[in-house]
């Protein structure tokens, strides 16, 4: 049974591969590169060496990748860097087939922000299958492992980098338009890849606790934890509640606690990812 879950888990991963791959590509040569207009991290490389020499996109980014991914081959994990090296293949496949066929769009500003969204799809459809388009990817995750680089930070730099090269050698607009997409497919890989329904981790201080703990179980079906805190000011031992809800729960958690103790204290705090009885339950460690 549990061989079955894992295989159906994995076929399914590399659905959304091809995919996520696909999407990602038709933006790029669909509506970016047709409108002469350029994207971050090394599929903007990939196009600006496009635009200077004639190359064609999808082996130039295959290309420019092979050096990243035997760099980090040891270093970041065999999953990972299987599938990267899949997701990689499958977009220079995909921008290579895909090139002789441009989409009828020829606004630059609908162009960058369509564009934006079907990078965002596309990357955001690889993250979920546990893989990556490379490139930025691999850079920042090496960072993270070895200099504490925060994921941001590095994303951020290679954009900018990128960004200066595209605005000297193609152009002020390019690079402005360019920008926008990546703002946009900033968004739109977050909300793909966390889903609409995004978890909330709630911290909770009420003298009614003990009232407003079984309720938590009872209308909201999720569970909650006692830590036991101590006031700064006062020095008297104060239960904290933690839960973790969907935003949609939020809502009537609020109104719960309310109810319950109007003078409570609750903390809502974005959580990354949530693993467990209720949100996703993980995956499997097959390539």
């Amino acid at each position: 049974m549990y061989r079955n879950h894992g295989l159906t888990r994995l076929l399914g991963d590399y659905v959304l591969m091809v995919l996520g791959s696909g999407v990602l590509s038709l933006a790029l040569v669909g509506l970016i590169v047709p409108n002469h207009l350029a994207d971050a991290g090394l599929t903007g490389i990939a196009i600006l060496i496009h635009y200077l020499s004639g190359l064609p996109v999808g082996p130039v980014f295959g290309a420019l990748n092979i050096p990243l991914l035997a760099w980090a081959w040891g270093s970041q994990g065999r999953r990972f860097m299987w599938r990267t090296a899949v997701g990689v293949a499958l977009v220079s496949a995909w921008t290579t087939l895909l090139a002789p066929y441009p989409l009828p769009v020829h606004d630059a500003m609908l162009a960058a922000i369509y564009g934006g969204l079907g990078v965002g799809i596309g990357l955001g459809l690889l993250l979920r299958s546990g893989s990556s388009s490379g490139g930025s990817d691999i850079v920042a995750r090496h960072g993270h492992r070895r200099y504490g680089w925060s994921f941001s930070q590095a994303y951020l730099v290679m954009d900018l980098i990128v960004l200066v090269c595209v605005a000297i050698w193609v152009g002020l607009p390019a690079a402005m338009y360019a920008w926008i997409a990546t703002m946009v497919a900033g968004q739109v890989v977050n909300y793909v890849v966390e889903g609409p329904r995004r978890a909330r981790l709630a911290l909770l201080i009420s003298n009614q606790e003990e009232q407003i703990r079984p309720r938590i179980t009872a209308e909201l079906g999720r569970g909650a934890t006692r830590l036991e805190g101590i006031g700064a000011y006062t020095g008297a031992n104060r239960p904290v509640l933690m839960t973790a809800v969907s935003s949609q729960e939020l809502i009537r958690l609020r109104q719960l606690v309310l109810r319950e103790d109007p003078q409570a204290f609750l903390i809502v705090l974005p959580a990354a990812e949530v693993v467990g009885e209720g949100f996703w339950q993980g995956g499997t460690d097959e390539v």
